[in-house]
């Protein structure tokens, strides 16, 4: 399959939003943040929305930086389980309680063994971190599946791994916003981008990610305004 490059995909934004011979009244630069925003939209969406199981991956070995901590990979987003390897098989760990510090040596319950993990965001190192406790002998026998952050497009030649409608999705939505900065109405725009959240519903149902039910966009009311809100799409029951 082949997938659209950062510089088609500003192409069929332009395209899409009639900008093709503008001048640089919009920069090939800002279409590019207005497409990655509008990626950034839609795979935060689909993750809240299925739960994280379309994009989640399994973690290398955790290089391990305290007692108890280890550093997650620089791609982190989210976290979706983690599981430790005891007794010759892999048995999952449950999320602590960040209030309840004391608890954190408890081992077992009922005479069960069990391990907690505690996710912190490290402010002064600029990354996620995990802590486990009991921290297991071997860093290798910490099993973590997580999703990676969104695709970001930065060099011309940079590809968008998705599905033609979901790619088309973030290259109308980034038409609408060229439109609003112009102060042109993109309700043809709205209506295209309508069609194809329908057809991505569709994809995830084929799919058998059940817990989507229905897109709902917000911010659509008043397109033309200059205080308009960004658009997004939300998954909800």
């Amino acid at each position: 399959m082949a997938f659209p490059t950062l510089s088609e995909l500003i192409t069929r934004v332009r395209q899409k939003a009639d900008m093709e011979n503008d001048g640089n009244f919009i920069s090939d630069t800002e279409i590019t943040h207005l497409l990655n925003d509008s990626i950034a939209m839609l795979w935060s969406t689909l993750i809240d929305g299925t739960n994280g199981s379309l994009f989640s991956t399994n973690a290398p070995v955790l290089p391990k930086i305290g007692d108890n901590a280890y550093q997650l990979p620089n791609d982190f987003y989210k976290l979706v389980d983690v599981a430790i390897f005891t007794g010759g098989t892999y048995l999952r760990s449950i999320e602590a309680d960040p209030q309840s510090y004391a608890q954190l040596t408890v081992q077992n319950y009922n005479g069960v063994a069990f391990t907690q993990h505690l996710l912190q965001y490290n402010q002064a190192q600029g990354r996620f971190e995990l802590s486990v406790f009991p921290a297991p002998a071997v860093t290798a026998n910490i099993a973590v599946r997580y999703i990676p952050k969104a695709p970001a497009l930065s060099v011309s030649t940079d590809e968008l791994r998705l599905p033609s409608d979901w790619h088309m999705w973030a290259v109308l939505d980034a038409a609408i916003q060229c439109l609003i900065k112009e102060e042109s109405d993109p309700s043809a725009q709205m209506a295209e981008r309508d069609r194809r959240e329908q057809r991505i519903k569709d994809d995830i149902r084929s799919m058998g990610v059940t817990r989507v039910k229905r897109i709902r966009k917000l911010g659509d009311e008043d397109a033309r305004t200059s205080r308009f809100l960004l658009p997004s799409i939300n998954f909800s029951s």
